[in-house]
């Protein structure tokens, strides 16, 4: 009977894997023909790199946060400072339509070494460098590694300090080398769009979504298998390197601009931008009231003068 029974569950496993595998893949390549690339690619030592290039003038970066891609920011922000600068939005490793660089969760300087590249392939060997919540942290890295390749720094929300509030232990789970696959199918296969909905209305708070936005974001890229595994692993091995990295900033010279909302509760100010004002030399914080992790969209007109004046800083 024990064998009877065991057998039997194994083949509702293997069946219930089956099933998943092949709603995950269907969901995965439909998310992929919807929301095809918007930019071109470049590629670097064997990766592939997304980007979009809007605008001319002097050169402006843009690195999205966890979980996203390059059309958080061409929804509106890149298209405003397109009309003074060049702006190059990129796609994160395993985020939207870049290669993944290995599956041990690309670190920070990993990833500003990825950018800073394709970058440079671009023809940009200098540039003012902004950055998103995960991505803030990523051009804190950029600016501590290619410091007089830097013009200013641009933070939006950004990670920039230790934390104690451990990570949803779904990132630990989704890092696994055993449990990263099985979760990363299973959400694929079977997550419902109100997942989405809810994570968006937490990272927006006080105020709603901009209308058009969760469209034009392309949620079903985020629930692809690849990007909730890179994404897993890159915020389950933050941490460390933000607490290394933390001792550095006192290295930079560069103008720097913080932009955060006063509201955030996904990247309190108070661990974050508070703090990192107090630790740069030749810094502008502009805390703005009212507006929750969602700054690039309720705070531009602050951002566009933040930009200003990181373009009249010496080249």
């Amino acid at each position: 009977m024990i064998r009877k029974l065991a057998t039997t569950a194994g083949v509702a496993l293997a069946l219930g894997s089956g099933v998943a595998s092949f709603k995950s893949a269907r969901n995965d390549a439909r998310a992929e023909r919807d929301y095809p690339p918007q930019g071109r690619f470049v590629t670097i030592n064997g990766t592939r790199v997304h980007y979009v290039i809007e605008g001319a003038g002097p050169p402006l970066v843009l690195i999205h946060g966890a979980g996203g891609n390059l059309r958080d920011f061409t929804f509106g922000l890149s298209g405003k400072l397109a009309q003074d600068h060049t702006v190059i939005t990129f796609d994160r490793p395993g985020h939207g339509f870049t290669d993944i660089l290995h599956e041990r969760g690309e670190t920070l300087a990993e990833q500003a070494a990825l950018l800073k590249a394709a970058t440079d392939a671009l023809g940009y060997p200098k540039a003012i460098v902004g950055g998103y919540s995960f991505g803030g942290a990523v051009a804190l890295r950029w600016a501590l590694d290619y410091p007089t390749a830097t013009q200013g720094l641009l933070l939006m929300n950004g990670v920039s300090n230790p934390w104690v509030s451990p990570p949803s232990k779904l990132y630990a789970l989704a890092a696994g080398p055993v449990t990263g696959p099985l979760l990363g199918t299973t959400l694929s296969a079977f997550a419902p769009r109100a997942m989405v909905e809810e994570t968006l209305t937490s990272i927006f708070a006080p105020n709603p979504a901009p209308e058009g936005y969760l469209e034009h974001i392309g949620a079903p890229l985020t629930l692809r298998k690849i990007t909730l595994r890179a994404n897993g692993r890159q915020v389950h091995g933050l941490l460390p390197q933000i607490e290394s990295q933390s001792l550095r900033y006192h290295e930079l010279h560069m103008p720097v601009e913080i932009i955060h909302g006063a509201e955030d509760v996904t990247v309190p100010p108070s661990i974050h931008a508070d703090v990192l004002a107090t630790q740069l030399e030749n810094v502008t914080y502009t805390k703005v009231k009212g507006v929750g992790h969602s700054v690039h969209h309720y705070a531009q007109d602050d951002i566009l003068a933040a930009v200003k004046r990181l373009s009249r800083s010496p080249a």
